[in-house]
């Protein structure tokens, strides 16, 4: 009993070192929509509203979409903490990922489909390492939670069978789901019906707590319905849908659809965007790809087992949201279809380890199996996504928020051409009172928060206007003007006298963001005739 609690603490602290180390570091900032979650967080802990003015949202408004609320909501706790900082934004993210492993090991510990034990310590580990389930546990995205939540709902609902009381708390948790991610929207609710109507005949014995679950699960879609017709529910679905674009939906939905079956997609080739992706590494290591159809073909050998029929289900349930999207794979959308392969990944890893006779040498070859792909994410991850990728996440961006606060006798105007939550940035790593954005920059936004896709594209945090440049004006005015290459070019600089203050490089030593001082007197004294502007 002490070895197999040793094993498990061993592989969750496993878990908690990969998804922690450095968490503040890698990624070196944070992306558009982390920085949002992490300035709304800050703005509801210090006045109880988000950075528009709205109480109590029930789905955040962000740069013309909305952002499921759970991951904000649970992140004021971590701000609080630790402050507005990169670490207390991601802090969910990576507790969500150590759930997941634990959940995972309890599922196939109570659940088994085989009599050996170990089959649950190979599925937490495999959930420990795999690259995806690393890397967003280390990204402040809503689809972490939503796994995790979502996890505990499934691991809830195989118990009800035989424990009926767990039936309402699983449904509760499959509802709560559908507000940390808009997949789990359509898996929760598909999953419960096929789980009630698979196993009616079991659930209707204790009718009480078959219906005390449903009312749960209706109740935790109430604040959906509250905002059907504004526009705000349904925003994200009409953005990202080829529906009324494309002249045969049914087939470019089972394109889709297959596609996130594919070992191509899933063992060798990466995310195309590359902020969902590290360089040149999928989402699984490519030598999982023989105990996935291992894995694969057991779970369909086994369907009549009960967890091998749910993980099926799950399955067959998990990748519909993402094949009703245009984007031909989209990682963070079908987190709930990577656990269920990691499940099959292990089956069939433990299949080809159990036809090993000596257990040692089944250890060592696992051990190793686990020290190479370690070794493989640390290159991929720490080494080339940290600098290669450093612009995913705005690390520049952060250096220029440094170097505004070291000068705060200067007057800035930095351009935003180029990246619209610049201004948010800067709200949250200066902490720019919450009440003076609200005040002055949130509030024209308010009365339309859940009509409207307007948002804002201009911001005075301090001592930084955050704007378009305005060269007919700006250049008369004592200020550094801060743009990339395609905002301020070499001609722009001779023409209006301006003098380099500092240069901005990325992580992989690409230029990245250049300030340039104005210089007015000069400006004015080249003049052919006196711009009505030097007279001020």
């Amino acid at each position: 009993m002490r070895s197999r609690l040793l094993f498990i603490l061993l592989i969750v602290a496993l878990a908690a070192f990969l998804r922690f180390w450095q968490l503040g570091s890698i990624p070196p900032g944070l992306n558009i929509d982390e920085v949002s979650e992490g300035y709304n967080a800050y703005s509801l802990l210090k006045t109880g509203k988000d950075r528009y003015g709205m109480v109590a949202p029930v789905i955040f408004k962000s740069f013309g979409s909305y952002q499921p609320p759970v991951y904000t909501y649970l992140t004021i706790l971590p701000v609080l903490l630790f402050g507005p900082t990169i670490f207390a934004v991601k802090l969910v993210t990576a507790v969500s990922g150590i759930v997941v492993v634990i959940f995972t090991y309890l599922i196939i510990k109570e659940f088994l489909i085989t009599k050996k034990d170990y089959l649950a310590y190979i599925a937490s580990l495999v959930i420990a390492v795999s690259p995806w389930a690393i890397f967003f546990s280390r990204m402040a995205t809503e689809a972490s939670p939503a796994l995790a939540l979502f996890i505990i709902g499934f691991y809830l609902s195989l118990k009800a069978i035989s424990k009926p009381y767990c039936f309402p708390l699983a449904a509760f948790f499959f509802g709560l789901a559908t507000h940390a991610y808009y997949s789990e929207r359509i898996i929760s609710l598909l999953f419960l019906a096929s789980f009630v109507f698979i196993f009616r005949k079991k659930l209707l014995e204790n009718k009480k707590w078959l219906f005390a679950g449903l009312v749960i699960y209706g109740l935790t879609q109430m604040p959906h319905l509250a905002i059907l017709k504004s526009g705000a529910f349904s925003r994200r679905l009409s953005q990202v849908t080829y529906f009324g674009k494309v002249a045969s939906p049914l087939r470019e939905f089972a394109s889709q659809y297959i596609a996130y079956f594919s070992p191509r997609n899933l063992f060798f080739d990466p995310d195309d965007q590359g902020a969902r992706s590290m360089p040149d590494l999928s989402v699984f290591y490519n030598w999982m790809v023989i105990p996935y159809f291992l894995g694969f073909a057991y779970l369909i050998r086994k369907s009549k087992d009960y967890l091998a029929k749910n993980l099926l289900l799950l399955a067959f349930i998990a990748p519909i949201p993402a094949a009703l999207t245009t984007d031909p794979f989209y990682t963070l959308r079908v987190f709930i279809l990577l656990w269920v392969i990691s499940i099959m990944i292990s089956i069939g890893l433990w299949q080809i380890l159990n036809r090993i006779k000596q257990k040692s040498l089944a250890l060592v070859i696992l051990s190793a199996l686990v020290a190479f792909s370690l070794a493989d994410f640390y290159i991929h991850y720490f080494v080339l996504y940290k600098s290669e990728r450093s612009e995913t996440v705005q690390f520049s961006n952060l250096e220029l928020v440094k170097i505004t606060q070291s000068k705060q006798n200067k007057k800035f105007v930095v351009d935003l051409s180029r990246d619209i939550s610049i201004g948010v940035r800067f709200a949250f790593f200066r902490q720019y009172s919450p009440y003076l954005f609200q005040r002055d920059i949130g509030a024209p936004f308010l009365t339309s928060y859940y009509t409207s896709t307007d948002h804002e594209t201009a911001y005075t945090i301090e001592n930084v206007e955050i704007r378009p440049i305005n060269w007919q004006s700006d250049v008369y005015s004592d200020l550094i003007l801060v743009g990339d290459t395609l905002a301020i070019s070499q001609e722009q600089v001779n023409e209006h006298k301006l003098k380099l203050e500092f240069e901005i490089k990325d992580l992989d030593g690409e230029l990245s963001l250049i300030g340039y001082s104005t210089n007015p007197s000069q400006k004015c004294l080249s003049e052919p005739v006196k711009n009505i502007l030097c007279k001020k």
